[in-house]
């Protein structure tokens, strides 16, 4: 079986290899995800994520994982577990502000605003998306995407709530 393998990969290596046969294994079963339309390798990704979110801070690689936080919060999404999806969010929201990483703080801020307008929590969703939008334009990353990303879900969210209802 594939665990039994990736343990022996694992074995003796220094944590940067380490972290690289998670990802790797990692990216496999989301492959896996999309080639076969369901969601049976979620829960490999959740175990996997956690595994290398846990490596990846014991390594003080803060920024990578912030950004595996929020990887394994949108599997838990997928496995139906938002509660547990939204503690991902937070931690990783709370790393990327420690430690400036506005990159992290972005996508985390979109989780937990997309998680809390799907539970009806429209004004506060609509403010975690707003921040999100302030995060992206200060992301270390230099990345003019994410505010692009946070733009579609926000003006969404706003004519959800119909905040605006035209533009």
């Amino acid at each position: 079986k594939w665990e039994g393998r990736m343990e022996e990969l694992l074995q003796g290596q220094s944590d940067d290899v380490c972290a690289f046969v998670l990802a790797a294994f990692l990216y496999a079963h989301h492959l896996g995800m999309q080639s076969t339309g369901n969601t049976d390798h979620a829960l490999s990704c959740v175990g996997l994520g956690e595994r290398r979110v846990d490596l990846l801070g014991k390594m003080q690689r803060f920024r990578d994982q912030g950004g595996g936080l929020c990887g394994v919060a949108h599997d838990l999404i997928l496995l139906e577990r938002e509660g547990e999806a939204g503690r991902f969010f937070r931690k990783a929201r709370e790393i990327g502000a420690a430690h400036g990483f506005f990159s992290v703080e972005c996508q985390a801020c979109m989780g937990l605003g997309g998680l809390a307008m799907d539970e009806g929590r429209d004004e506060e969703g609509v403010a975690l998306l707003q921040n999100a939008l302030v995060a992206a334009d200060l992301n270390e990353l230099d990345n003019p995407l994410l505010a692009i990303g946070v733009l579609e879900v926000l003006i969404q969210a706003l004519f959800t709530t119909h905040a605006i209802d035209e533009v």
